[in-house]
């Protein structure tokens, strides 16, 4: 074996374990990529879940203020009801 295929040897040899090495680092850069991307999607379910959630509680909590705002509607026509009844009592 002459040297420049000693060297041409040598040269392929690092070019093949620099491509071995780089394969694995972009292996492992994947396999970052894909646990951020399933840690990601897991808070954007979390996220859906809560807003869903959210939205129930808000509609619960409009009915009650339609119920409310009925039930004091209620009160005001009975208490003005009121008020003429004694007005007229009084005079």
């Amino acid at each position: 074996m002459t040297e420049l295929e000693r060297q041409l040897t040598t040269a392929l040899r690092a070019l093949s374990e620099r491509y071995e090495t780089e394969q694995q680092q972009r292996a492992e850069e994947q396999r970052r990529h894909s646990a951020q991307a399933e840690a990601l999607q897991q808070q954007v379910e979390a996220l859906q879940s809560r807003i869903e959630r959210q939205d129930a509680e808000s509609a619960t909590s409009r009915q009650r203020i339609e119920r409310l705002d009925a039930q004091v509607t209620g009160l005001a026509q009975d208490y003005e009801t009121l008020a003429e009844t004694l007005r007229e009592l009084w005079r």
